[in-house]
């Protein structure tokens, strides 16, 4: 076996302790296995697609820095998209700086990027379009659980909040998406 594909058949757990003890190539096997993933769930709930490759290279610039002090309380991915999250938003404070954080939320850019306009599907840019009307914990919690399949305790720990909290932003998106969509029903 080459030692690049004994490096991908490791559990993230057992890269992020090599990357701890200064294993660069554990880390970059994290990164390939992440990024992706990472990228999808940016470019979904940051309004500005051009900027996305920065905050998860941010992301993962923050987490090799981090690293040494990941206590492993939690899974290694949960604790990348909880970085990520807090990348987003400090993003989108930097964006506009002269609004409160609570009406950047409410105001996203709802233009559709590239692949939405491939696609051409009016459900698909009418989903988007109500997705990013959401405030940015709901349309997070939302992508992490729809998208993502997260479990609720997960997505809370990445969002820094209540199980709770997360259950009632994830009830009332899928309320107001199930009324806003309701004519793409069959």
């Amino acid at each position: 076996m080459h030692a690049d594909d004994l490096l991908e058949s490791l559990p993230d757990d057992t890269l992020a302790r090599r990357a701890q003890r200064g294993d660069s190539t554990a880390f970059d096997a994290l990164v390939v296995r992440h990024g992706p993933a990472l990228l999808r769930f940016v470019a979904n709930t940051y309004p500005e697609t051009a900027e996305c490759d920065d905050i998860v290279q941010e992301t993962f610039i923050a987490a090799w820095k981090s690293l040494p002090t990941f206590a492993f309380r939690s899974q290694f991915r949960t604790w990348l998209y909880s970085l990520a999250t807090r990348k987003t938003i400090d993003a989108m404070r930097r964006r506009r700086p002269q609004t409160d954080l609570d009406s950047v939320f409410d105001t996203p850019d709802c233009r559709p990027d590239p692949g939405q306009q491939a696609l051409g599907t009016d459900f698909l840019a009418a989903l988007h379009r109500e997705l990013a009307q959401l405030t940015y914990p709901a349309r997070a919690a939302w992508w992490l659980r729809e998208i993502y399949d997260m479990p609720v305790a997960e997505i809370a720990t990445v969002l820094h909040t209540t199980e709770g909290s997360v259950r009632g932003q994830l009830q009332r998106t899928r309320k107001r998406l199930a009324e806003a969509l309701q004519e793409f029903r069959p």
